[in-house]
């Protein structure tokens, strides 16, 4: 656990106690701080106290949760009152960790980098931590020292009301709409993902991956603010899928290379610990092959962007795709369609995203998951060619699903049952 200085009978207002709320939580507690903790959706909790009796006249900070509206009441009496308003990664910084910090954000990849900086590092026998917006809460982690890392991969939530991180590195994979419901822009999304520049220590490399305007914008605006910036072009990216048979790791792999060699953890013997990485659950995910067909679970594809490298990487794909659409929907997909054999449709966009597909590729609409998995088994019955049954919505979760862990874990268990593997 991560304990901060100077938060000794400080007075912390703390909104949200889901996953890092609560680390959050005790690690205040430890650090002597007195905590006044509420979330609007749990009713009973000893440590719950309505915001109206919180003492506002003495709070020194508060500490809001990730995803939590900036429009939200407390955040805007907070704003009003002059209060400091910070979140959990703030309260990791001000544990002053002594391993080297490295950051890892993105619109698409961020815990594919974050994981495989984590397996190279330890691979090369230094003790590198994972958490943040994967894994652990930042505050749950124990500081590996002096001579080990902290990977931190940064969602644009954590960045947008984060000040005090510091870093010894970091990554920007690549930038592309997300979020805007909770941003209010894709200019307010963009400026959440640049602050990961402020938080570099003085001459700490940034790894970008120029590949689109806005990363290219994003490159000058370091540029401007005196940053080291490594970029990595597409051209870059191209030349090094040649090493390796697996096309979706490509970019991770390259900035995750350019970034070790930067903060002296690798020179030239990168290929094999990188293929000896097996990837995250939930992306990109091999689960079962019974006969001629695969079954892939990418359920962490929560957008058209990251969809796509799934439909380049595979063959003769059935493909089940919905839930709630991003803005732009899946439309970044149809030029990606030529591997596609069917696309089946579910969840909230499964009208919207018929509209869009229908006319390039050949479309049902199902009431739900369980559906679409027994009309592709109907579909199936009589098949004589290798193919791979996609399962990469393009789209958030939560209208039929608690998260997309959880629409991952329900996919795997419908095929089992389904195909009684």
């Amino acid at each position: 656990m991560m304990i901060p200085k100077n938060f000794e009978n400080k007075e912390i207002g703390l909104l949200g106690l889901g996953v890092s709320g609560k680390s959050a939580f005790i690690s205040l507690r430890a650090g002597g701080g007195n905590i006044y903790a509420y979330d609007d959706k749990i009713a009973e909790n000893p440590n719950i106290l309505d915001p109206d009796k919180w003492p506002w006249e003495k709070l020194n900070k508060i500490v809001v949760s990730p995803g939590i509206s900036l429009n939200h009441p407390v955040i805007k009496k907070a704003e009003k009152l002059n209060v400091d308003i910070i979140n959990e990664i703030d309260v990791f910084a001000n544990s002053r960790p002594k391993a080297k910090v490295i950051g890892v954000t993105g619109t698409n990849g961020k815990s594919t980098s974050s994981a495989l900086l984590s397996h190279i590092i330890n691979l090369y026998g230094f003790k590198a931590i994972l958490g943040g917006n994967i894994g652990k809460a930042a505050t749950s982690i124990e500081d590996p020292g002096k001579n080990g890392f902290i990977i931190l991969e940064l969602s644009s939530f954590q960045l947008e009301t984060c000040n005090d991180l510091q870093l010894d590195g970091a990554i920007l994979l690549n930038i592309t709409p997300d979020h805007l419901d909770w941003h209010g822009s894709l200019d307010k999304y963009f400026n959440s993902k640049l602050k990961i520049g402020n938080f570099l220590k003085k001459g700490a490399p940034l790894v970008v991956s120029n590949t689109n305007d806005l990363t290219k914008k994003a490159c000058k605006f370091f540029k401007n603010n005196k940053i080291k910036v490594i970029e990595i072009s597409k051209n870059e990216i191209s030349n090094f899928q040649t090493k390796f048979k697996d096309h979706y790791f490509n970019e991770n792999q390259l900035t995750v290379i350019k970034l070790l060699k930067e903060i002296g953890v690798i020179e030239k013997n990168y290929i094999e610990p990188i293929r000896s990485f097996k990837g995250l659950p939930h992306r990109l995910e091999f689960f079962k092959k019974t006969g001629k067909i695969t079954f892939v679970n990418d359920s962490k594809a929560t957008n058209a962007e990251a969809t796509i490298n799934a439909l380049s990487k595979y063959k003769n794909i059935l493909w089940i795709a919905g839930g709630i659409a991003k803005t732009g929907g899946i439309t970044p997909t149809l030029q990606h369609l030529k591997n596609v054999k069917k696309c089946y449709l579910i969840g909230n966009s499964k009208q919207e995203f018929f509209d869009t597909l229908n006319s390039k590729i050949s479309c049902d609409i199902l009431n739900n998951l369980e559906s679409a998995l027994k009309q592709i088994y109907k579909d199936t019955l009589n098949n004589e060619n290798e193919i791979t049954v996609l399962f990469s919505p393009g789209a958030a979760s939560f209208d039929q699903f608690l998260n997309f862990e959880n629409r991952g874990d329900t996919f795997k268990s419908l095929v089992s049952k389904i195909w009684e593997l």
